[in-house]
């Protein structure tokens, strides 16, 4: 009988000793788990809010195909031309060098544009950690080839070229809210006018709302804090919606520019947001996602 006792407190004893050890263990692993940052994901659905770049980069060893159109009507001017009177397109590939850093290309039909860029996630907001903001640093350089400076006499090739430097903070407030802010600066070798600065300085300001699971309303305005003096120019605004169908994503939006690059959208938008004849450009943009 004792020897029975013996053996069942013996157990319980041992029993106690791996249950505590066992909480002990599960404890500091959930201590440590908690260290590790979560990330958070998805602040913007695409690598643009709607015009202009987003913080979001391209995963490592993904392609993005995208093509963006842009229609808009001449006013006073008869036209024969089925849904609008002129039509603009940029055709871009962007591809995920790393899961920080993306690289693209684009040409865009109107002023045959030529532009490239690189865009590198410096910080990650983090759902359980100390980053609070999304950091990304853009840099394009772009090279305008028609109408840009009129005549092209005297025109060297870099006095074609632009560069746009950006850096876009980010915050998502909530699973269905986003904002960004983007400090821009550019520069370009060669300006028409004497009266013009060649470097301007701007500020952005995008936003993200998801109405559903599949679509979402966005939103763009970019300031200029020193415009061109040689023409009237207004800040670049955009309204639209994103729909999310698997691999591809459609954007349809309202604009005042009929451009596709920072350097000239952002400074170089001649008419202003409303509803009169020639002043609305409706664009489309169809952005397909290839992993590798």
């Amino acid at each position: 009988m004792k020897i029975k006792k013996t053996f069942l407190f013996l157990v319980t004893l041992i029993g106690g000793m791996y249950v505590s050890s066992a909480q002990s263990l599960l404890e500091k692993l959930e201590a440590e788990s908690s260290k590790d940052p979560l990330f958070t994901l998805a602040t913007f659905k695409s690598t643009r809010i709607s015009i202009g770049h987003s913080v979001e980069t391209r995963k490592k060893n993904v392609f993005e195909i995208s093509v963006m159109n842009r229609f808009w009507n001449l006013p006073k001017e008869t036209s024969n031309a089925f849904v609008a009177d002129k039509m603009s397109s940029r055709f871009g590939l962007d591809y995920g060098i790393s899961d920080r850093l993306t690289y693209g290309v684009g040409f865009s039909t109107l002023n045959s544009i030529l532009d490239n860029f690189l865009k590198y996630r410096l910080v990650r907001q983090h759902d359980n950690g100390p980053n609070k903001f999304s950091v990304t640093l853009f840099q394009s350089v772009t090279y305008a080839d028609k109408k840009t400076y009129g005549s092209t006499n005297g025109v060297d090739f870099s006095d074609k070229l632009a560069f746009t430097t950006q850096l876009l903070l980010a915050r998502k407030f909530t699973r269905n809210f986003s904002l960004q802010v983007s400090p821009t600066f550019i520069k370009r070798n060669r300006v028409v006018s004497p009266l013009d600065d060649k470097n301007q300085f701007a500020l952005g300001f995008g936003g993200r709302y998801k109405l559903g699971n599949h679509v979402s309303i966005v939103s763009e305005y970019y300031y200029v804090t020193n415009p061109l003096k040689s023409s009237k120019t207004y800040g670049a605004f955009s309204l639209g919606t994103n729909w999310e169908l698997s691999d591809l994503l459609l954007q349809f939006k309202l604009t005042n520019s009929g451009h596709f690059v920072e350097d000239t959208f952002i400074t170089q938008t001649k008419r202003n947001f409303s509803f009169r004849d020639g002043h609305l450009f409706f664009g489309f943009h169809a952005t397909f996602f290839l992993q590798l």
